[in-house]
């Protein structure tokens, strides 16, 4: 017999582990109502180059751009190409050298042979000379250094050419002393070099402590210098700097992550269109796409690059608008221009994150008691719990993960085994079971925003796992349950057979080839990889709907998950008929609740998200049942059985 206390210990877990949940999710709120501050900068090449364009000088151009709102400059560590092109430098072979025969080249043979196959690196600046040899003995074996005449400094190396033309050569300090006089932030992106040393990283970073208003460092290549063994060394010299590391959306770098980790999450989220795509966008849509990646997304630094302008127009005075168009953007969503917000740590207790467990596993066990699962549950219970425990000990961020989509699958898949029923209702009352069985979904999204309530996992340095599997088991166990529960009561076994055994007419093919395809698509479009699916049409109808309603709700929420499920409420599942239309309508609750799985997207604006989906889909779903109606109605009065 079952014992009684046992729902009533159940519901006791359900609830302490909401009130845990719910208490992490009040603490990431606050976190993010203070991580607001928001920098706008734009590469030092391409203000020099609007500088050119205008007769202006550089430094003046900076002044003007942060008048308008700019508050940071990207400096790309430089090559020695981009020296060469710039006249900071001259660059040589050994043959070279000895063809010229410059008066200085007796005294440069005193410190050893000119070498045919050395590169030699010439200036006549004793900075510039300093630099090279600094970052060349850093980065490289056979460097060596000459002043083989007044203000002639030579710097020779034995690095292969290819290798040398990619290696960074550190920051010359004129543009970076100017953009500190203009008043400006400053923000290096580093190049890697292979073979880097613990001693040759501290050589070559060095230097960035002596950079004015250094504010964030960003790496230029796939993978940091370092990676994988000399992270740690990596890690002791950036946290020496005391400025945050980027991560650049869209562009993974190998070795960020666990350097965030090392740097105890130091990191900011940077957004940039790459210069591959400018010619696709409009000022207007660039705005828009920077906007959203700032209020949606957490992107705290935005790299804007400048449009070149069109026709007569002053192309200077263009781009200046348009950086002041930026700035009353993201002020309009009360971001703030200044150095970027870093996310300071939540602190995450393990007792709460058990107790949290506990209530997902509870809202498990209710399910299978839903579905006559009740044979050994108290058994099962501490079973679970036992494993809880073992894993949140041993592997807590695997186990927080594992957790929280344990959720997403529970919690959807209880509201509508609970909610659908065979008889229907009027449709007022359908849009509040829609209301009711939302919150009873909605149970999955505290718990995992609780159990993922984590600077890590909201700088994406630890990102939710089992994305596609969220979206597909709780259509697959709901279509299960529905299927082979409806219907007269018969064992499972008998009902397998029977069901495998009926012949299947084509119409139920076809419609079932048709689900499959809508299942198909509905997996691909789910993550960030979903974009390539998208069409033209589908995006201007969502930049539509983020300038109308603020934050836009997902499609398949208000157009086609709210409404089915409406409609079946409405109609009530009588038979396995009704099936395609429960798993439509289960698409707009598995979606709502893995919208707050994104943990990079801030809480209200996932909070506004679900808002929106939901009047929307019930205003959508009252059309539908009218339309199912005035449809119904026209074909009985023209059926020609009753004629």
């Amino acid at each position: 017999m079952r014992q009684r206390w046992y729902p009533v210990l159940l519901v006791f877990l359900l609830v302490s582990g909401m009130i845990a949940a719910g208490a992490a999710a009040w603490q990431r709120y606050r976190v993010e109502a203070g991580f607001r501050s928001v920098e706008v900068a734009m590469p030092y090449e391409d203000l020099n180059a609007l500088a050119r364009l205008s007769g202006r000088d550089t430094l003046e151009v900076m002044r003007l751009f942060r008048e308008r709102g700019l508050t940071t400059v990207l400096f790309k560590e430089p090559t020695v190409d981009e020296l060469r092109r710039t006249g900071e430098i001259a660059v040589m072979t050994g043959q070279e050298l000895q063809l010229m025969s410059p008066h200085w080249l007796g005294r440069l043979r005193e410190g050893g042979e000119v070498a045919m196959q050395d590169t030699y690196l010439v200036t006549s600046r004793e900075e510039t000379f300093r630099r090279l040899l600094a970052q060349l003995e850093a980065k490289t074996s056979g460097t060596r250094g000459y002043r083989p005449a007044p203000g002639v400094y030579v710097v020779r190396t034995s690095a292969d050419p290819g290798l040398l033309s990619q290696l960074g050569l550190g920051f010359p300090d004129g543009p970076l002393q100017d953009s500190a006089r203009a008043g400006l932030l400053a923000m290096v992106q580093v190049r890697n070099w292979p073979g880097a040393t613990a001693r040759g990283i501290e050589q070559a970073l060095a230097p960035l402590k002596e950079i004015p208003n250094l504010s964030v460092l960003a790496f230029n290549d796939d993978t940091l210098p370092g990676y994988p063994q000399k992270l740690r060394a990596l890690a002791r010299v950036v946290d020496r700097l005391g400025v945050p590391v980027a991560q650049i959306e869209f562009y993974p770098q190998k070795g960020l992550d666990k350097l965030g980790v090392l740097l105890d999450k130091d990191v900011v989220r940077l957004h940039s269109i790459p210069p591959r795509d400018m010619s696709r966008y409009t000022p207007a849509e660039a705005l828009e796409r920077y906007r959203l990646a700032a209020a949606e997304r957490n992107m705290r630094v935005l790299l804007v690059r400048p449009f070149p302008g069109a026709g007569a127009r002053d192309v200077l005075q263009e781009n200046l608008d348009y950086i002041s168009s930026l700035k009353e953007g993201l002020q309009r969503e009360g971001l703030v221009l200044g150095q970027a917000s870093t996310l300071p740590a939540l602190p995450v207790s393990r007792a709460n994150l058990f107790v949290m467990g506990l209530g997902v596993i509870a809202g498990g066990l209710l399910l299978a008691g839903r579905l006559g699962l009740r044979r050994g549950e108290i058994w099962l219970l501490l079973l679970a719990v036992a494993a809880w425990a073992g894993l949140l000990a041993a592997a807590p961020s695997l186990a927080r993960k594992l957790m929280a989509l344990a959720a997403v699958i529970i919690f959807p898949s209880l509201a509508l085994v609970t909610s659908v029923s065979a008889r229907g209702v009027p449709a007022l009352e359908s849009a509040g079971m829609l209301l009711r069985t939302t919150l009873a979904s909605l149970l999955g999204a505290l718990f995992t925003v609780g159990l993922l309530a984590d600077a890590g996992f909201m700088l994406m340095l630890d990102q939710f796992s089992g994305v596609k599997l969220a979206h597909l088991a709780p259509l697959l166990l709901v279509a299960g349950v529905f299927f082979f529960l409806s219907g007269p009561a018969e064992p499972f076994g008998k009902r397998l057979e029977r069901t495998l055994n009926q012949p299947v007419l084509v119409k139920w093919a076809a419609l079932a080839a048709l689900l499959l395809a809508i299942l198909a698509v509905y997996l691909v479009r789910t993550g960030n990889e979903g974009q390539v699916a998208t069409s033209a049409l589908e995006l201007k109808f969502r930049g539509f709907l983020d300038v109308v309603l603020g934050v836009r709700p997902r499609t398949k929420e208000f157009l086609l998950g709210h409404p089915a499920l409406m409609l079946l409420f409405y109609t009530g599942y009588r038979d396995n008929r009704f099936l395609p239309l429960l798993l439509l309508g289960a698409i707009g609750q598995v979606s709502l609740v893995n919208t707050f799985a994104h943990i990079h997207t801030p809480l209200l604006v996932s909070l506004m998200r679900l808002v929106n989906g939901l009047w929307l889909g019930i205003l959508v779903g009252l059309a539908l049942i009218l339309v199912v109606n005035l449809a119904g109605h026209w074909w009985r009065r023209f059926s020609p059985g009753d004629n």
